[in-house]
């Protein structure tokens, strides 16, 4: 069974929001803005999380859940829990718009093996996820890894650890399994294609090491069939590459509302050249979780800027500057950020030197219209240096032969004593931090 849809209605602090779900589905977003909230829906509807009054938004209303899936022998369908303050759970199948009243065990036995865990920041989180593991590979996977387990299990139960050395305990597993791939794939594959696996905060007490390794993992187990449904604070755990993954939460006058893109945003070289620039870069997943983008070409852009905008003030925390590499590609970081409706400058180098060339030139004036004319100005703006923040600083054309360790040169320069920022870069600096 893959969840395709999950629609909630009446819980917590959501009015209704509709969710689309891939294989690995992110949940991200400033903290109380409802992605926990979403999590525990998910658990409540199978099972692994008891509703209580307080999870009712408005007592009046009933709590409604449904869940869109597929299966090869069923096809399409939607699955729909129902509470009413008071009363029992009610769950129905719904089949091309007819509602059929049915117990959940009829829906495990019949339509879907409700099978999966729940990995909570609780104390206990990680015992009862591995717990609930155990259930559903106990007569599948290699012996080897069952003993592991088990012993995993036997010594969470035995001491009292932190959370930290829990996490541990179960970051090591997940390695176990996926380095033992190869050895027990085809005995557990018949269950992968209806197994989840909910995962609050992954990157809890983990080293920027380890928490690369382990998004790494929880994308290898997607990508072999398990459906990975987690809630992070980490850029670690948001992939540029999976940016159909995202899914991101924000409060909008009280009410809960989510900004996905299931559709194809890059096409061709494309592609290509935006994964590769993610590699160089993998921090650049940082910008799902800023107030602002600012979209720089390079290194000098980025250091420079931070480094003026603090001496006159306006440096902002909450917002973060992505190096793209190039102009080529701001405008693939640009259809990114539109299709998520984040905030951002993209400031670039007109570069209209007069020592360039014809073919310079209208290369030059061709990506810089590029970018111009995909900004979606509801949410976007640009910025242009004349012809590149070295030349606005030192108020002076420079030679080609000028550009050797220009970033060296630059910071020298902005950082002397008596350097006075000249007022057309500063107005610009303003714009881009207002």
């Amino acid at each position: 069974m893959d969840m395709k849809k999950i629609m909630i209605a009446n819980w917590q602090s959501i009015e209704y929001v509709n969710i689309e779900i891939e294989k690995l589905l992110i949940l991200i977003g400033e903290s109380n803005r409802g992605k926990t909230s979403i999590l525990k829906a998910l658990a409540a509807f199978f099972g692994q999380y008891e509703i209580k009054k307080a999870d009712f938004k408005d007592k009046t209303k009933p709590i409604e859940i449904r869940i869109k899936c597929y299966k090869s022998n069923k096809g399409f369908l939607t699955l729909k829990l129902l509470k009413i303050d008071g009363g029992e759970l009610e769950y129905y199948i719904v089949d091309h718009g007819i509602e059929t009243k049915v117990d959940l065990d009829i829906i495990r036995k019949e339509y879907i093996s409700i099978r999966g865990a729940v990995i909570n920041s609780k104390d206990n989180g990680v015992y009862e996820g591995l717990l609930r593991i155990r259930e559903i590979f106990l007569d599948t996977m290699d012996s080897q890894i069952i003993k592991d387990l088990n012993s995993k299990i036997e010594y969470l139960k035995e001491n009292n650890l932190s959370q930290s050395l829990q996490r541990k305990i179960l970051f090591s597993f997940l390695k176990n399994i996926l380095y033992s791939l190869d050895e027990y794939e085809i005995k557990i594959k018949s269950k992968l294609s209806d197994l989840f696996l909910i995962f609050e905060e992954p990157e809890l007490h983990l080293n920027p090491q380890e928490s690369r390794e382990m998004y790494s993992l929880l994308v290898k187990l997607s990508k072999i069939g398990v459906q990975i449904i987690l809630e992070t604070h980490s850029s670690y755990f948001v992939g540029l590459k999976q940016y159909q993954s995202i899914c991101l939460i924000k409060k909008i006058r009280g009410e809960v509302k989510v900004f996905q893109y299931t559709g194809k945003l890059l096409n061709g070289d494309e592609i290509k050249n935006f994964n590769m620039n993610y590699w160089i870069n993998p921090d650049r997943g940082e910008m799902f979780f800023a107030k602002k983008v600012i979209l720089v070409e390079g290194q000098t852009d980025k250091i420079a800027l931070s480094y003026l905008a603090k001496k006159l003030g306006v440096y902002n925390y909450s917002y973060s500057i992505i190096e793209c590499g190039s102009k080529s590609i701001i405008p693939q970081f640009i259809k990114v950020l539109n299709g998520y409706k984040i905030p951002y400058v993209a400031v670039y180098d007109k570069d209209n030197h007069r020592w360039r060339n014809e073919t310079e030139l209208d290369s030059s004036n061709m990506k810089n219209k590029k970018i111009r004319g995909i900004i979606n100005r509801f949410i976007g703006d640009y910025i242009e240096f004349e012809n590149d923040i070295e030349e606005e600083i030192c108020q002076e054309e420079r030679e080609r032969k000028n550009y050797k360790n220009k970033p060296y040169y630059t910071l020298q320069k902005i950082s002397e004593k008596d350097f006075e920022m000249p007022k057309k870069l500063e107005n610009k600096i303003r714009r881009i931090y207002k």
